[in-house]
């Protein structure tokens, strides 16, 4: 006998063999049983989930001679000349090659002749949504009130694509996509059936990328078995499917949470030696951030993922808000990948990104990754994507006499060392209240702030406005709401009374188009920063009530005017 392919061997012959789709197997052998049959159905659904089996089945119910409770006996010669499909009296139609008028014309011709053998013609149309407008229009009577010995079955994948005419004549069946604990259990018996070995794991990985697919699911099972000569395991999944081996993907996600660049570009590396391309990668790693996330809202007694024990560890190191974080990240990168010119150097740069945003541990609410550019032009001790956004492994801002900075105190006790006139030192101890990096980004920026640069883009804000307007409209209208704070050598900060219209700016086409302006309006270029109104405003309250000695607001105006503008006058008494 020719070999038949595993998804055909394994199609249900019975109601009881449908996989999933409870609401339709139960409707249809009551219909049965009550002798109640419509003449016309619509089944909808996507791919593989068991509409033209199911189509099939009905076929042999409606004309067995030995019906068991609704269900056909596949023993009797009409069950077994439909299920070999030498039937006259039921034609499967391709709607997808017999689309046009001529072809329905001469379907509603032999729809008025008696079956020749049968109790019932059955009509099985697939792809339904395919046929012209032509055609369904001339399909309309016909479907509406046909011979009492007939039945039509269409099925579709696209149901929006069928005129309400046609749709208002069929008794509609929607077919859900198949869960993988359903499948899982299909997929065993097959297993079981055929021979092979297979592991837990390996199932529920095919099952869930068949995305509610049964007849995927089979040929990916088919397919894997036939590369592991019957055993089925994760890595052999892995070369057959084309993805990443769950392991080399956690190992990937630690060199993250660690912030381990080189160790995530040597495993991409990999990744790509094995013959795995960009766009796979990405998604592979949005799955799993996915994935990941889903275990951690999870409660413990009732996991709502089947790898919960994989992916346990690692979902208690990292927060909520970082794994969304990451996931709109994976996102917009799959988006850009399809017109990107180095799709590597894309993927590396978002991973990269990712690895530097702050702990991912740390619960602090953080702004879109959207707004972080690819490459910052701040100096490392302040690259920060907006005010909002905290980064990993950034220098702490915590200057001594000779400008060196430490890594090893904690955010909590950082000072900010700076020399006055005297010789001596001051201490600024920052207040508790403004908390995170953004406060110490803030401290270094005031420390260098730079008058003379601050007026020179108040004197020209206008201009500014109107360069960006001619630019981009769109960066105007946002920055048309903010009001420059502070500028340094480098830097400019713009504060902003709405938390929409600072993350705005700080998208990457829009903060280019601001900076540019900038440039090219006042001769120099500076980095933008955004920040909420209210953040500045609590920043200035937090200094006003440091006990600052006189002499270092003395070097605060000296820095601000120069000491040439400067006249010193010394109260005796």
């Amino acid at each position: 006998m020719d070999y038949q392919t595993l998804y055909r061997a394994w199609r249900p012959q019975q109601f009881a063999d449908m996989v999933g789709q409870s609401h339709v197997r139960t409707t249809l052998r009551n219909a049965l049983l009550q002798d109640k049959v419509a003449h016309a159905y619509l089944f909808c659904g996507p791919r593989g989930t068991g509409k033209t089996s199911t189509a099939k089945i009905l076929a042999k119910a409606v004309n067995c001679l030995h019906s068991i409770e609704g269900e056909p006996c596949n023993a009797c010669q009409a069950c077994l000349s439909i299920a070999e499909g030498v039937a006259v009296d039921v034609e499967e139609i391709d709607a997808a090659s017999n689309r046009g008028v001529d072809e329905i014309r001469s379907l509603r011709d032999k729809v008025h002749y008696a079956p020749a053998y049968l109790k019932r013609k059955v009509y099985i149309v697939d792809e339904v949504h395919m046929l012209t407008m032509e055609a369904f229009n001339a399909l309309l009577k016909t479907l509406e009130e046909p011979p009492s010995y007939v039945l039509f079955i269409l099925a579709t994948t696209e149901p929006h694509k069928i005129p309400a005419t046609i749709v208002s004549r069929c008794q509609r069946f929607d077919f859900r996509r198949i869960e993988p604990a359903d499948m899982v259990g299909r997929l065993r018996a097959a297993v079981d059936a055929e021979r092979w070995q297979a592991a837990d794991e390996a199932l529920w990985q095919i099952a869930e990328a068949a995305d509610g697919g049964m007849r995927d699911a089979l040929g990916l099972l088919e397919q894997a078995a036939a590369y592991g000569e019957g055993q089925i395991t994760l890595d052999v999944l892995s070369f057959v499917m084309g993805g990443l081996r769950p392991q080399d993907k956690l190992s990937l996600l630690e060199s993250l949470v660690q912030g381990d660049l080189l160790a995530v570009l040597q495993k991409l590396s990999n990744f790509y030696q094995t013959g795995k391309d960009a766009g796979r990668i990405a998604a592979e790693m949005l799955a799993m951030f996915r994935d990941v996330l889903v275990v951690r809202l999870s409660p413990a007694d009732r996991p709502l993922l089947h790898s919960f024990k994989d992916y346990k560890e690692i979902a208690r190191r990292l927060s909520s808000e970082w794994l969304l974080l990451a996931m709109s990240k994976m996102n917009d990168t799959m988006m850009a990948l399809r017109h990107a010119e180095q799709p590597r150097l894309m993927l590396e740069t978002a991973l990269l990104s990712l690895s530097q945003v702050s702990s991912p541990g740390d619960s602090t609410t953080m702004a879109v990754m959207e707004a972080q550019p690819t490459v910052s032009r701040l100096p490392a001790a302040t690259r920060v994507a907006d005010a909002g956004i905290e980064k990993r492994q950034m220098t702490p801002l915590v200057r001594s006499p000779d400008e060196k900075s430490s890594a090893s105190e904690s955010s909590a006790q950082k000072e900010l060392a700076t020399p006055s006139p005297s010789g001596q030192n001051r201490q600024l101890r920052a207040p508790a209240a403004m908390q995170g990096r953004k406060r110490e980004v803030l401290l270094s920026l005031f420390e260098r702030q730079d008058g003379t640069a601050l007026q020179a883009i108040c004197d020209r804000w206008q201009d500014i406005l109107q360069s960006v307007r001619q630019q981009r409209i769109q960066a105007h209208a946002w920055l048309m709401n903010g009001q420059p704070v502070l500028a340094t050598e480098k830097e400019m900060v713009i504060a902003f009374g709405s938390k929409i219209h600072r993350d705005a700016v700080m998208k990457p086409d829009e903060r280019n188009a601001i900076e540019w302006a900038v440039e090219h309006t006042i001769g120099e270029a500076r980095s933008l920063l955004a920040i909420l109104q209210s953040d500045w405003e609590e920043f200035l309250a937090e200094q006003d009530g440091n006990a600052v000695a006189p002499e270092s607001w003395l070097e605060v105006v000296e820095s601000l005017f120069g000491k040439d503008k400067i006249e010193y006058v010394t109260d005796e008494l």
